[in-house]
């Protein structure tokens, strides 16, 4: 019997010479068959010299990209839903790695658009990501919208929104690879799942309900709980608005910084980064009322009001809330600004994007069921009822917080998860508590899924930590050669700084040396 990796270099033999001789047209590809739905429509078409930027999920090494692949798009339906879902499949024309890679969205989108496509394609996949059914092209990339969650005043539109959960995502996993299959006249050897957000719920989802679909999942940043962290997320801002307090992103920052002062050297390093977030805990925003802090040439003061609105940040609703309804917060060298506390929008492609609308929406779309909602207005009882309310309601279908893998690992699947530490939209703790779950229920899940923490990344990418680029690489090392990553190569960071994030639950620890060098860390208990 012949190896997968005998197969794949024949499959590149094959690619290199015959991959641009196949026939990219509706006649020439088959159509694809899904139970439980109907496909309308396939449409395919030769693109050549495609240039525009590309980006991979979870990581910062973007750029201007230049491809040729053949577009195949499948629309289809679920019939009694009145949805119509639109999959695009991007098949290299030549170098096809033998490989297919799906992509998750982010934010209430399910799908990326080009951005992720055309990076993974000139990696060489057969690629694939879907609408979900109700993405508006004019703000996909801003995924802050929600009207589509309403089919009128105190009406959710469950299946959309089951599409959004799950649905839209196993149905991409069965179009993409029956296209692939159909274009090249052999299937994938190996087909991955990678995604951040939103996207990396989606990937947790994968493994936990659709097991067979994917041999590798990158699931980072991962929006699990995403129906109790969302609304949690706005409670800052609801302090804002109960107690008239407005703040400047400037004092925010300084808050910010000043944490960072007294917890960034608890690791031996003095590098902006808190790496041990834990060792922090005791730090509150209120130790540092009354400091001043220069922000653009401009001396502040660091206020009492602004100290209980930061410190709800980091608390989290579950300071406050039941245990039922309450969430994590963030951790302090997170950019709250971003999300957490509103102080200003700002212009992507041509569109103003105030960030704090995907936890506003979420309150108004999905809690209170009503685009006229006033939230500004709301009471604190609506608030925390809110929260228990949409756990109640969504938790089952969007939470993505099953432990029970067995199947996933049965089946022979692999999957990575990382989570920036200085992520400001969504809290790590939430798939730290989750990992944490999964090695209860089985205790050589490290065989098969493991969680690394980034210091000082913020959400997906940015801030000053060092990102792993190379995370879907070692995915394929692993799922294809056995190859377990001990640690996540991670570069790019501030100054160029790299490093190696340790698989939970091992920290980085400090030994010596040039600190923005890998080899001054080790991972340790700790």
């Amino acid at each position: 019997m012949f190896s997968k990796s005998w197969i794949l270099v024949v499959l590149g033999i094959i690619s290199s010479g015959v991959c641009s001789a196949l026939e990219c047209s509706p006649t020439a590809i088959s159509k694809p068959t899904l139970r439980g739905a109907t496909v309308l429509d396939v449409e395919a078409n030769e693109v050549r010299n495609y240039t525009t930027t590309g980006l991979a999920p979870g990581t910062n090494d973007g750029g201007i990209r230049t491809i040729s692949f053949c577009n195949v798009t499948v629309i289809h339906t679920h019939p009694g839903w009145n949805d119509t879902i639109t999959t695009q499949v991007w098949l290299p024309l030549e170098d096809w790695n033998g490989r297919f890679q799906a992509l998750g969205g982010g934010g209430y989108s399910p799908g990326p658009g080009p951005l992720y496509l055309v990076y993974a394609v000139a990696q060489g996949f057969a690629s694939a990501s879907t609408d979900g059914g109700f993405a508006d092209p004019a703000v996909s990339n801003v995924a802050t919208d929600l009207t589509w969650a309403l089919s009128s005043t105190n009406n959710v539109n469950w299946f959309l929104l089951e599409n959004y959960a799950s649905k839209a995502t196993s149905d991409l996993a069965d179009i993409g690879k029956q296209i692939t299959a159909s274009y090249y006249k052999t299937p994938a050897t190996y087909s991955y799942f990678n995604g951040c957000s939103g996207g990396g719920r989606q990937g947790l989802v994968l493994a936990q309900e659709f097991p067979d679909a994917f041999d590798g999942i990158l699931a980072v940043a991962p929006a699990i709980n995403i129906e109790s962290f969302i609304p949690a997320g706005y409670w800052p801002s609801h302090l804002m608005n109960r107690r008239n307090i407005s703040l400047s992103a400037c004092e925010v920052q300084g808050f910010i910084q000043a944490a960072v002062d007294v917890c960034d050297t608890l690791d031996g390093v003095q590098d902006g980064i808190i790496s041990l977030p834990s060792w922090c805990n005791k730090v509150a925003a209120h130790d540092f009322v009354g400091q001043e802090y220069t922000c653009n040439g401009t001396q502040y003061t660091l206020t009492a009001a602004g100290a209980g609105v930061v410190q709800a940040a980091w608390s989290g609703s579950v300071s406050v809330a039941s245990r039922e309804g309450g969430y994590y917060g963030l951790n302090k060298d997170a950019d709250l600004t971003s999300f957490s506390i509103p102080t200003g929008c700002q212009i992507i492609n041509g569109v103003e994007v105030c960030f704090n609308t995907l936890f506003t929406n979420w309150i108004v779309y999905l809690i209170a069921k009503d685009a006229d909602f006033a939230i500004d207005e709301m009471t604190d009882a609506e608030f925390f009822h809110g929260l228990v309310r949409s756990k109640r309601d969504y938790a089952g279908m969007l939470a993505a917080n099953n432990p029970d893998l067995s199947t996933f690992k049965a089946r022979g699947g692999k999957m990575i998860s990382w989570h920036g530490l200085a992520d400001q939209a969504i809290p790590p703790a939430g798939i730290k508590a989750y990992y944490e779950e999964v090695l209860k229920r089985d205790r050589g899940a490290h065989d098969f899924f493991r969680f690394f923490e980034a210091p000082g990344v913020g959400h997906c990418y940015g801030g000053l930590g060092p990102v792993p680029n190379g995370a879907l690489n070692q995915l394929v090392h692993w799922v294809e050669k056995g190859a377990a990553p001990d640690t996540l190569g991670a570069d790019r960071g501030h100054n160029g700084t790299a490093r190696n994030l340790c698989p939970y639950p091992l920290h980085q620890v400090y030994i010596g040396g040039d600190p923005s060098r890998a080899g001054s860390f080790t991972c340790r208990h700790i």
